[in-house]
């Protein structure tokens, strides 16, 4: 897959897609692990929320932060104003959800 090819909607949707996708594994290793279900049902979440954080650990602490407000706790709609100018933030989100993504489907 070719990343750089993709618009900025695009990335903004694979970027949802994996933070929905990581809160469902870590629910459902939650609630496998609270009914004591055969621990090899583990493995593909534990693999993927490995590989969330891992990709997360490749950012730098501006890319977190953006990460986190945009896709994983959008605590509100405008937090970037005041740090950033319009076309700023969005050339910065683009360049985190790339590196973001990189380091999950190229890992």
């Amino acid at each position: 897959m070719v990343l750089i090819e993709k618009s900025f909607k695009e990335l903004s949707k694979m970027t949802e897609e994996v933070a929905n996708k990581f809160f469902f594994a870590r629910k459902a290793l939650l609630v496998l692990n609270s009914n004591d279900i055969i621990k090899k049902y583990d493995l593909p979440y534990q693999a993927y929320l490995i590989k969330v954080e891992k990709a997360y650990s490749l950012l730098n602490e501006k890319q977190q932060n953006l990460i986190n407000n945009e896709f994983f706790y959008q605590n509100y709609q405008y937090w970037w104003v005041g740090l950033y100018s319009k076309a700023n933030f969005y050339r910065l989100k683009k360049i985190t959800m790339l590196k973001f993504l990189e380091g999950i489907y190229h890992a």
